[in-house]
């Protein structure tokens, strides 16, 4: 006799037969023998699954019970993987549908969590959304990234606040053609160092394009004293490389598992030993020649303006009013985020670059011809007078930004319930994507198409100009402060890399310009290319 038996009938009538039809049942059975027959791999597999199915289980009671005016949840999501597939398989047309059918604001259920999507008017709105409201760090490094387990969480805090701050100081747009010359340097310092041969196959091209932007950010953002130095170029280069490897892995697996998964992925260590190597006896060297200059009483200290010195001159209040300054290993993490924030921007674009002229060798045809026409012959000084004369460029960058955007991004997270102005509600830490694509072309299938990319339709307006049908860059407060120096890096590689090089893929094919993670996340191209000097 067990204990259910010894209940009273009357009292726990449901119980009481719950208990009758489970016994009457054969599951039970047919489980045990399931479990003996299953091989370790498929009782994994079993496991994974109960773990998908309940945490659903456990967010649809959650959703029930809160009060909020939610959007609507499309319907017809399978089970465990919810809107997966359809996204996976027909973005373009799935979302162009959702949009449609829901309005500018509706949830999707990705991968077992429920995600708001935001369009037309609502995109805007998110976008423009206060950090204290809707926070793009919290959701996108995070959520997203997941570069909290590669930095610790002072470094992203005082990052977030900082790196804006110094950007639009250091770089803005009437100082970037001052970076011109240095640029300039690190292309051929690239070139020397990256394409030796020949004929120069390049098996891995985000490898190549990161190490490549490397040798021209690094002397430009950090100090010449880093320029040749192959440790601090590598670490700028590879740290970006190694999180974007893994961000496949964390958004396949449960959060839950994490902690299992980062002893057996790549590490961000080494490049962290790196720069705590190399940073700190340089920002202790600036210091010094500081304090000396403030000691004699000279109005400036004389040391070369960029990025690093800006992290090192700057002062942040905290939440007590008390003035602070970054210690020398906090500014090598920083580093860091500096080369994640810049060097995965420009290298992925400058991808998609490629790509688009090797796919359309129209466009490529028009870009050359206006290289020779600006920069004839054996010239190879880029200046700034030849850049602003050169509008197909622009437009055929403006473009390449439009069709590098993800079909959903961004990824800002709701840090309290949040309304939005059409009155939908969505509680604390509801993840909120941006449907960006429909945002920069009005609808995802809108020159969706190879053939149908059109630098033409950018009417020569500025590449990095915001428009309500241009929001790579992002809206009103939140606009990228570094997209001009971006915009310069992006330029005069291009420009450095086709008149010296003839560039196809090693297939002899066309090859696809922008892929898509599981048709949500924008991903460059990985067909090798070959490099062949034209001299």
């Amino acid at each position: 006799m067990n204990y259910f038996d010894t209940l009273p009938i009357d009292k726990y009538v449901p119980i009481h037969k719950a208990v009758q039809l489970i016994r009457q049942l054969t599951m039970p059975h047919q489980l045990t023998e399931m479990y003996q027959g299953s091989s370790r791999k498929q009782l994994c597999l079993w496991g994974i699954t109960m773990f998908f199915a309940l945490r659903s289980t456990i967010n649809y009671i959650k959703q029930k019970r809160q009060k909020l005016n939610r959007p609507p949840m499309v319907p017809f999501g399978l089970p465990l993987i919810g809107h997966s597939l359809y996204l996976a398989l027909m973005p373009h047309k799935y979302l162009d549908w959702c949009n449609k059918t829901y309005g500018e604001l509706y949830d999707l259920n990705i991968r077992g969590n429920r995600i708001t999507i935001a369009n037309g008017k609502m995109g805007e709105e998110v976008l423009k959304a206060d950090s204290k409201d809707l926070s793009l760090d919290a959701g996108l490094f995070t959520e997203t990234q997941f570069l909290h387990y590669a930095l610790n969480s002072k470094t992203l805090h005082l990052g977030t606040f900082g790196v804006g701050k110094i950007a639009k100081f250091v770089i803005p747009n009437p100082k970037v053609p001052r970076y011109i010359p240095g640029i300039q340097a690190g292309l051929e310092n690239g070139i020397r160092a990256l394409l030796t041969e020949k004929v120069n196959v390049i098996q891995n091209p985000s490898k190549f394009f990161q190490d490549y932007i490397s040798y021209v950010s690094v002397p430009n953002l950090l100090g010449q004293e880093f320029s040749l130095n192959k440790e601090v170029l590598h670490s700028f280069a590879a740290f970006t490389g190694d999180i974007l490897k893994n961000i496949p892995i964390f958004l396949l697996a449960p959060r839950s598992l994490h902690p299992f998964i980062l002893p057996f992925i790549k590490s961000s260590k080494k490049h962290t030993e790196t720069m705590e190597k190399y940073i700190p006896p340089v920002v202790l060297e600036r210091r010094e020649v500081m304090k000396r200059a403030a000691e004699a009483g000279l109005e400036h200290h004389g040391l070369e303006d960029n990025f690093l010195q800006g992290l090192i001159e700057f002062v942040q209040t905290d939440d007590n009013g008390n003035k602070f300054q970054y210690d020398e290993k906090e500014l090598a993490q920083l580093v860091l985020l500096l080369a994640f924030a810049s060097l995965h921007s420009v290298s992925l674009n400058l991808s998609f670059c490629i790509y688009w002229l090797l796919a359309r060798p129209d466009l490529e045809e028009k870009l050359t011809k206006e290289i020779e026409l600006v920069f004839p012959g054996d010239q190879q000084a880029i200046t700034e007078d030849g850049l602003d004369r050169m509008p197909f460029l622009n437009n055929f960058l403006r473009e390449v930004f439009r069709q590098g955007s993800s079909n959903l991004s961004m990824n800002k997270k709701a840090m309290l319930d949040y309304t939005f102005s059409n009155g939908y509600q969505i509680p604390k830490g509801s993840s909120v994507e941006i449907a960006m694509r429909q945002l920069n072309f009005g609808t995802n299938e809108t020159r969706s198409k190879v053939e149908d990319m059109d630098p033409d339709m950018s009417q020569n307006i500025n590449a990095t100009a915001p428009a309500k049908d241009f929001s790579s860059f992002g809206m009103g407060r939140h606009l990228c402060p570094g997209r001009f120096f971006a915009l310069l890096e992006i330029k005069m590689t291009l420009i450095y890399l086709l008149k010296n090089f003839h560039i196809t893929t090693v297939s002899g094919k066309r090859p696809k310009p922008c892929k898509r993670l599981l048709g949500i996340r924008i991903m460059n191209s990985e067909d090798p290319l070959i490099f062949t000097a034209k001299k």
